[in-house]
């Protein structure tokens, strides 16, 4: 599994960062109260975003370079791996999570859910690379595509919460 393992996990943080972001921007809007103007509430999960991170970055790479080396020296088949694999990264997420906040609480389980879209992103990834199609070029557009749905999204958002 170690092909392209740096570019594999920078790739799946930010996609998950960004993803992570999109859906607090969506639930932001819905959670708001009469009066609130658009922008403090599209502001605060962009916020929100660099700090999920900055938090799978200090603790899910390592937790994922972790996993990933303990799978690697067990050599199980990929039936068994890819899905322990996800499997010990939601855990990890609810771990971490559940240390960090101390609670059980809406934001352990965000991580857990983090967590489990990070490894998904990482094992598509993997696969790509193991079959010629994980290219520069391709990883590129993939880039573009989600960094301009986040932002027609999150415009749609704001004018939405400006006219209604």
């Amino acid at each position: 599994m170690e092909e392209a393992f740096g570019k594999r996990k920078i790739f799946a943080t930010i996609m998950t960062s960004l993803l992570f972001s999109l859906v607090l921007t969506a639930l932001s809007v819905f959670d708001r109260e009469a009066g609130e103007s658009g922008l403090e509430i599209i502001m605060i999960p962009i916020f929100t975003a660099f700090i999920a991170s900055g938090i799978i970055v200090c603790f899910g790479l390592i937790t994922s370079a972790v996993i990933e080396y303990m799978i690697c020296k067990v050599s199980m088949n990929y039936s068994i791996s890819m899905p322990m694999y996800i499997v010990f990264h939601g855990a990890m997420g609810l771990l971490i999570g559940r240390l960090i906040f101390g609670f059980w609480g809406l934001y352990t389980y965000v991580g857990g859910l983090c967590a489990l879209i990070f490894a998904t992103i990482d094992i598509w990834l993997l696969f790509r690379v193991k079959k010629g199609k994980g290219t520069s070029e391709e990883i590129q557009k993939i880039y573009l595509w989600v960094i301009l749905t986040v932002i027609v999204v999150t415009l749609f958002l704001f004018l939405f919460i400006q006219f209604f």
